[in-house]
């Protein structure tokens, strides 16, 4: 009985440590499962995170070139609206330029007609003076013819009287 007893204490003892052999070894399964899984874990995110920085570097450098390019956009835009602009203006000054010739040829046109005007004023004015002149010049040229007439006349009576006077005498 006593060996029996033994013997089954060593038979126990043996499964005890055959049990907690598996037991360890199971442990130590777990562990190194766990600690893959970790490792994997850590793999994947850090490949995560690789994507995510390449897809942040690629985001960074679309949004660069994009805005580089709505920059030039803007450029060309602001250009092309100068140009415009200046176009304008120049079309601008160059009506305004054409108002201010016709502006002026009208002004010379009036000025010119104003002038022409004075003139044939004058012209009718000296053509009424030398009328007036001419007419003063016959009626003096008349009244002196009639004078001289007069006169003569006068001289003519005055030699007869004294002719008759004379003779009277004699």
């Amino acid at each position: 009985k006593k060996k029996d007893g033994d013997q089954k204490k060593l038979d126990d003892q043996k499964k005890n440590n055959q049990d907690d052999k598996k037991k360890k070894e199971l442990d130590k399964k777990k562990q190194e499962e766990l600690k893959k899984k970790d490792q994997d874990k850590k793999k994947k995110d850090g490949d995560q995170k690789k994507l995510d920085d390449q897809k942040k570097k690629l985001d960074d450098k679309n949004k660069k070139e994009l805005d580089k390019k709505k920059q030039e956009e803007l450029k060309k835009k602001t250009q092309d609206q100068k140009k415009k602009d200046g176009d304008q203006k120049k079309l601008d000054d160059q009506k305004k330029n054409n108002q201010d010739d016709k502006k002026k040829k009208e002004l010379d046109k009036k000025k010119q007609e104003e002038l022409k005007k004075k003139d044939q004023d004058k012209k009718k004015k000296d053509g009424d003076q030398k009328k007036l002149d001419d007419q003063k010049k016959k009626l003096d040229d008349k009244n002196k013819k009639e004078l001289d007439k007069k006169k003569q006349e006068e001289l003519k009576k005055k030699t007869q009287d004294q002719k008759k006077k004379e003779s009277k005498e004699a």
